[in-house]
């Protein structure tokens, strides 16, 4: 273990400014739980322009020693992002510092279910209680199952948080693979280890009924009081113990969940959800009111490939479960308003006790407003205009997406910042907007082919320094931006191919066309709008990873869109902007959706081109370079390294642009 990274990690003290100089992070408080890959920190992210509560989890040092092993969970944590369950956890990144590596994540409030079960807390639940602890944890497990196919296979209660007045949110997925190649070297067995069935102590394939098994372990726990299994027994106690049934549960119920903590993976239910019903749809089971709802309806759960595969068997949740399921009864009212009173009563500090107090009159009134709303509006059918804007919204990176203020020269009420990746619009006239810019810092990378996939073009790997920040566009520039410029203008409106305008990103446009935007982007704003450099865009499509694309060196599955890439717009047309997610840097579309033209005139190789940010221009130039793929091309073009070229004055369907802006010193 390298001591100075563990001194470096035992300094941290609160009120602390941490974090590349791109984004920053303010220590709060340091958090008493325990996680399997190192400490938490309750923090500011002041990369905003509002500071954002975070809470940040420094890798232990004796991680941070093993080859690959940042890299690998980088990769992790970038596929996970495009997970949608709100009782999913949501990593905003992770960030290198001195000698530490920290995750940021969504505020969590550190009460985890293995507290819950230390203390005793976790045996007072009621009923309803109970019910909704297991079906948020349940579903967050089947969000993971429907959208990559694979199990979770990690959980464990140190891994379930349960936030005040949001629920659960659960942590781990696709961490082992990291964590059991590091078994013999832990300083203690990581928790999965008590939950996992008797066909995970082997290299074997692991499909959905692990993570049956493990929801079952955790609810033979709640039930009972005591686990089914700890991290030291070993494989035969899954084949040979005989448990007893929990007094929780009818005998119908212990039949259920038997089955689920069968050694016969054939014999456990297909899927989270399966086993959720089958548990609380029990005719014997004891009626219990609907627990209250603090979420909308959500659409039925679609069927699971992966169970469809191995058994041919599909599953559509009947109307009890849907609420339980969709509705996800708020179990976390009543533990909260239980447990807050209960772990302050016995303060003298009459001031704290008021405050949980008024907390929990605010939680239960919102409670009491989200069940009114729930019995009243009926739910979004799947591809929806309300479940797509919902999804949407979900993939939204809060510490980089900063409120946008809506400024320009004219109409400016207050300075623009330009402080670690905030965010602006400039606006010339009611109603008349330039696109939402991201301020990009100044920094160093390499450039071109790193990983020996790429072509001549991408060749010599040379460093570029840009020494002065910038702004990039958010997004691709949209039909509604550029459609304004041509109205007003008088030029001929560019075919959308019947994919519709709006937000779609503009296509069919030539370089020439994409620099008389910029042309009359400036006049109208007064700002120095203009295409951005080659250098510029691989540096942002990069985002500060030398990776083949921002996310991995593989194509991952709804990261992109691009023919291949996993998405429902493959090969057939672009996707509204900001359809997946952004890179680290706040930045949506540079990998795939639609080729952008940029400055640069081509040239065939790196050898005489600028090391400093700025474009290549060449008297005479007959090919403008262009960048980051398209929703027509295979992966390999969607590289963060590749590059090709094209006549200005050509168009296609697949081709559009986004802007760059040059901050005047002092202000954005």
């Amino acid at each position: 273990m390298d001591s100075a990274i563990l001194t470096q990690l035992e300094s941290l003290k609160p009120d602390a400014v941490i974090g590349p100089d791109h984004h920053r992070f303010r220590l709060k408080e340091a958090l008493d739980t325990h996680h399997p890959l190192g400490r938490l920190w309750l923090a500011e992210d002041v990369s905003t322009r509002t500071p954002t509560p975070v809470t940040l989890l420094f890798l232990e040092p004796l991680l941070l020693g093993q080859s690959g092993f940042v890299e690998k969970l980088r990769d992790t944590l970038n596929r996970n992002r495009a997970l949608k369950d709100r009782h999913v956890a949501r990593c905003y990144g992770l960030f290198s510092w001195r000698k530490l590596a920290f995750a940021s994540w969504e505020a969590l409030d550190g009460l985890t279910l293995a507290k819950m079960f230390a203390d005793g807390r976790a045996g007072k639940l009621n009923d309803k209680q109970k019910r909704g602890l297991i079906t948020q944890v349940g579903k967050a497990l089947e969000a993971h199952i429907e959208a990559t196919g694979q199990p979770h296979a990690t959980l464990c209660a140190d891994l379930i948080y349960i936030n005040r007045g949001n629920g659960v949110r659960l942590m781990g997925y696709g961490w082992r693979p990291l964590l059991d190649p590091l078994l013999e070297i832990l300083p203690a067995p990581p928790g999965y280890r008590a939950w996992q069935s008797a066909d995970a102590f082997h290299p074997n394939v692991l499909d959905a009924t692990e993570d049956v098994f493990a929801l079952g372990c955790m609810i033979y726990q709640v039930y009972s009081g005591r686990p089914a299994y700890t991290v030291e027994d070993d494989e035969a106690s899954r084949v040979q113990r005989e448990l007893k049934a929990p007094s929780g549960l009818t005998k119908s119920q212990w039949k259920v969940l038997q089955s689920a903590l069968s050694p016969d993976p054939d014999e456990r239910p297909l899927s989270p959800l399966e086993l959720l019903r089958l548990i609380y749809e029990d005719p014997a089971a004891p009626e219990t009111p609907a627990p209250e709802v603090n979420e909308a309806p959500q659409p039925p759960a679609p069927e699971n490939a992966l169970s469809r595969e191995k058994k041919g068997f599909s599953f559509v949740p009947g109307p009890r479960m849907r609420l339980a399921l969709g509705g996800a009864a708020l179990f976390i009212a009543g533990v909260l308003l239980g447990y807050q009173f209960a772990s302050n009563s016995a303060s003298s500090d009459q001031s704290r006790l008021s405050r949980v107090l008024a907390q929990n009159a605010e939680l239960q009134r919102q409670l009491e407003e989200a069940a009114q709303q729930t019995e009243t509006e009926p739910a979004t059918e799947p591809g929806s205009a309300i479940d797509k804007a919902t999804a949407r919204n979900d993939m939204e990176q809060p510490p980089v997406d900063a409120p946008i203020v809506n400024d320009a020269a004219s109409l400016r009420t207050e300075p623009r910042v330009a402080d670690n990746l905030t965010v602006f619009r400039d606006q010339w006239a009611p109603g008349q907007y330039a696109p939402q810019m991201v301020v990009i810092p100044e920094g160093r990378f390499r450039m071109g082919d790193l990983h020996g996939r790429g072509d001549d073009n991408e060749y010599p790997v040379h460093e570029v320094i840009l020494d002065t920040r910038f702004a990039l566009s958010r997004f691709e520039v949209t039909f509604e931006e550029y459609d304004l410029f041509a109205q007003e203008t008088g030029r001929t409106l560019p075919n959308d191919e019947g994919w519709g305008r709006g937000t779609q990103p503009v296509v069919n446009v030539s370089w020439h066309d994409a620099q008389a935007y910029t042309r009359w982007l400036a006049a109208k704003t007064g700002e120095p709008y203009r295409l951005p450099t080659e250098g510029e865009w691989e540096y942002v499509a990069r985002a500060g990873t030398e990776t083949i694309y921002w996310w991995g060196d593989e194509a991952t599955a709804g990261m992109a869109v691009c023919d291949g890439c996993g998405t429902e717009w493959d090969a057939l047309k672009p996707a509204p902007v900001g359809s997946v997610p952004a890179n680290p840097w706040g930045v949506h579309d540079l990998n795939g959706n639609v080729d952008e033209w940029v400055q640069d005139c081509y040239a065939q190789s790196y050898d005489s081109v600028p090391t400093d940010g700025q474009a290549l221009e060449i008297n005479g130039c007959q090919h403008r370079v262009m960048r980051g793929g398209s929703w027509f091309d295979i992966p390999r073009v969607i590289r963060s390294a590749s590059r090709y070229r094209h006549p200005p004055d050509t168009r296609r369907n697949s081709w559009g642009f986004r802007v760059a802006l040059d901050l005047k010193s002092g202000t954005p």
